[in-house]
């Protein structure tokens, strides 16, 4: 069984490879992307549970991304990911429909909690 469907967006090969391998053994269906076009793409043909999407990218970048997948489909629960540590973008991310919001480095097992909650949230909407 399926746990859920995830979309991970990075621009980072090495982290969505390590995030796909850690979720895929966990029971999730994951989707790639390494940039917010094809995100919004995968987006809209997948209709994943939850999108893990890094804020710094290229094509539009993960804010816009957010706001794009709020207009789209609210009910999809984004895990924004950060190597910025300003507060003030913290906030307008949660502002603007994150579920919530993880900082660079993060350790998988928090990662984990966070989307495990963000999937059950989405699926209560």
């Amino acid at each position: 069984m399926v746990d859920g469907q995830l979309l991970v967006v990075d621009d980072e090969q090495d982290i969505t490879a390590v995030l796909e391998e850690h979720f895929s053994a966990r029971g999730y269906a994951v989707d790639v992307a390494h940039n917010g076009g094809d995100a919004l793409v995968l987006a809209a043909a997948r209709r994943p549970d939850t999108v893990v999407l890094d804020i710094t990218m290229p094509g539009p970048d993960g804010s816009e991304v957010l706001s794009r997948l709020r207009a789209v489909d609210p009910t999809i629960a984004v895990v924004m990911l950060t190597g910025n540590g300003d507060e003030d973008l913290a906030r307008w991310l949660l502002r603007a429909g994150a579920f919530d919001y993880i900082r660079k480095p993060f350790e998988l097992d928090v990662l984990e909690r966070v989307v495990t909650a963000a999937v059950a949230a989405g699926r209560r909407v």
